[in-house]
């Protein structure tokens, strides 16, 4: 059988994209409880939460991660299934940045140019770059296992959103840890901790996910 044929064949397989739904619905459950398994036996909630919860600064960074998790996990849905269009679901990716610059520059506009430095790079920025990645493990596997039932046409690319995903479930659970709530830091650290994430996700998926 022809490749354009299969593709065909897995486009009007209505159970497939059943299948596949099912899936990643099911990878998505057991990943965010893997992450909250090991967030809390790791590294738990930070000391102030309570008061935390009541700034701006501290939710919004719950603001930023859950949109990552979100469009990237429309993307997720869709580029699993070949002759699907992604492009324009992917735009939805461009929303956390979004957010995040604006956050980032109303910082600059409300706090003393002396400080700037001070709140980009924080005090936790090390264990931000390990936590994430250590947390987005698990939900990484479970994503990757549910795309193996499907057909991305871009395995590699597959991988880096499946990882995307992950990391913006990991980031959310340790933004709970996390006392550095500058807009500054987030922008700076959070998405280098992603990118990693992304990229080994990319590396795998391109190994795990050719058909």
């Amino acid at each position: 059988m022809k490749t354009d044929e299969l593709i065909e064949l897995l486009v009007q397989d209505t159970p497939v994209r059943l299948n596949l739904d099912h899936a990643l619905m099911h990878a998505a459950t057991a990943a965010t409880l893997i992450a909250a398994i090991l967030f809390f036996a790791v590294i738990g909630l930070r000391a102030d939460f309570v008061t935390a919860i009541e700034t701006g600064r501290f939710l919004f960074k719950f603001v930023i991660t859950g949109s990552l998790s979100l469009t990237g996990g429309m993307v997720m849905f869709r580029i699993g299934r070949p002759g699907v269009p992604v492009r324009l679901t992917a735009l939805g990716l461009t929303v956390p940045a979004l957010l995040m610059s604006a956050a980032a520059i109303f910082e600059l506009l409300v706090m003393p140019s002396e400080t700037w430095v001070t709140r980009m790079i924080g005090r936790n920025f090390s264990l931000c770059l390990t936590i994430i990645p250590f947390l987005s493990v698990g939900p990484l596997a479970c994503f990757l296992y549910a795309l193996r039932s499907a057909a991305p046409t871009r395995p590699a690319v597959a991988g880096a959103v499946a990882g995307l995903v992950a990391a913006g479930i990991a980031a959310t659970f340790y933004a709970a840890n996390c006392d550095d709530d500058s807009p500054l830091f987030v922008m700076l650290w959070y998405p280098i901790a992603i990118s990693i994430v992304a990229g080994t996700g990319a590396l795998l998926g391109h190994r795990l996910l050719r058909w």
